[in-house]
């Protein structure tokens, strides 16, 4: 009987002398396609966490290291008397976020400062003077007048807590538009701008923020932000701005 003769009916030649091999790859090519990751590693997820939590501790470990905590007496006359859960946890999370500024104070910690105390009626911007805080007269301000209204006394008891012991000297200016009309005798937009920071001024000395480091001046309408064409660009124009100035003295 003939080699042919002896194969299996609809085999070939090539699977007679191969006996056994397609037998043995079939399972090899079901488990690729079942996905049943016989050759995978099930912890393998896991470095890649590690990764990501080591590069999270390196951040905060570099962010405290950077600064000095501010002391809690400032946060308790910033925040007032916290009470309950939901008190100690805001207030514990601001003395680790919260740094004392050294040379150049921190437009980031600043505003997140504000945004804790939900001041964001207060814009924070950095110049080359140092660290910038617009207050809008027309939120602390009646129209026409040099009167601080209750929210806007509440808002800069808060930011002279903040301030008090970093050691900047401050710089408080007052800015008008060119159509606001002043309420009071002898009253023009310059003496306006001058009379409104200078009430600002006054509560920050009640604050315990210490005159020698303090300054004042009123513009008027001379040095304008936006321009003086629209409602919304004339009250952009009327502010006082607390300029937190860069180089820092201590004043005896």
């Amino acid at each position: 009987m003939s080699e042919m003769d002896t194969l299996a009916p609809g085999s070939s030649a090539s699977e007679g002398r191969d006996s056994g091999g397609p037998t043995a790859a079939a399972p090899k090519r079901e488990r690729a396609k079942g996905g049943g990751g016989g050759d995978l590693d099930p912890t393998a997820w896991m470095v890649t966490f590690s990764d990501m939590l080591t590069l999270l501790m390196t951040f905060f470990i570099l962010l405290f290291a950077a600064a000095d905590p501010v002391p809690p007496k400032v946060l308790q006359e910033a925040f007032g008397q916290s009470t309950g859960v939901f008190g100690a946890f805001r207030t514990g999370f601001l003395e680790k976020i919260m740094v004392t500024p050294r040379e150049d104070i921190s437009q980031d910690l600043v505003q997140v400062f504000l945004t804790e105390i939900g001041a964001l009626e207060i814009e924070v911007r950095q110049d080359e003077r140092g660290l910038v805080m617009v207050l809008p007269t027309d939120t602390f301000f009646r129209p026409g007048s040099v009167t601080l209204n209750r929210k806007a006394r509440s808002r800069i008891d808060q930011l002279a807590a903040f301030l008090k012991d970093t050691g900047h000297r401050i710089r408080v200016e007052g800015h008008s538009d060119n159509r606001e009309r002043p309420r009071g005798r002898g009253l023009d937009r310059w003496r306006l701008s001058l009379a409104r920071a200078n009430r600002v001024l006054e509560r920050l000395v009640i604050r315990k923020i210490p005159e020698a480091r303090l300054s004042l001046v009123g513009y008027g309408p001379a040095k304008p932000r936006f321009k003086n064409l629209t409602r919304k660009g004339r009250a952009g124009n009327r502010r006082v701005e607390l300029v937190i100035l860069n180089r820092r003295k201590n004043p005896r």
